[in-house]
């Protein structure tokens, strides 16, 4: 059980570091092509995604592992916070970067560029041995 659970950590790290990689690769033509609207876009739309990537790891770990019981605050204070950086990264990305779809959407595809980068590097492991 303890080599699946380390498995899965590196997986979600590796999706991890090839969003970041993505990001950055991405970043450069955005600025290039819209400036620093394109680039605002493109941050928030991807905070938005990785936040919610990320809120999602949390609780699919912790429904699938067993856990000492939660204090009902803790649990209720910590979703108010994400929902409200959640929301302010929307905001941002509708107030300030309306007219720049491209930055967007490019943002928004983050994570699926490390969802994507994981199973190639999957299939070249698998393919290698």
């Amino acid at each position: 059980m303890a080599e699946t659970s380390d498995a899965t950590a590196d997986v979600v790290r590796r999706i991890r570091w090839i969003s970041a990689g993505a990001y950055v690769v991405l970043i450069i033509p955005v600025v290039i092509k819209s400036g620093f609207q394109g680039f605002i876009g493109l941050t928030c739309a991807a905070a938005v995604n990785i936040i919610s990537f990320l809120w999602l790891e949390q609780i699919v770990g912790s429904v699938l592992q067993p856990s000492p019981r939660l204090r009902a605050w803790k649990v209720v204070l910590r979703t108010l916070m994400r929902y409200a950086l959640l929301g302010a990264a929307l905001a941002v990305t509708i107030i300030v970067a309306r007219l720049n779809a491209v930055s967007v959407l490019l943002g928004f595809s983050i994570v699926v560029v490390g969802i994507i980068g994981e199973a190639l590097y999957s299939m070249y492991r698998s393919l290698a041995n």
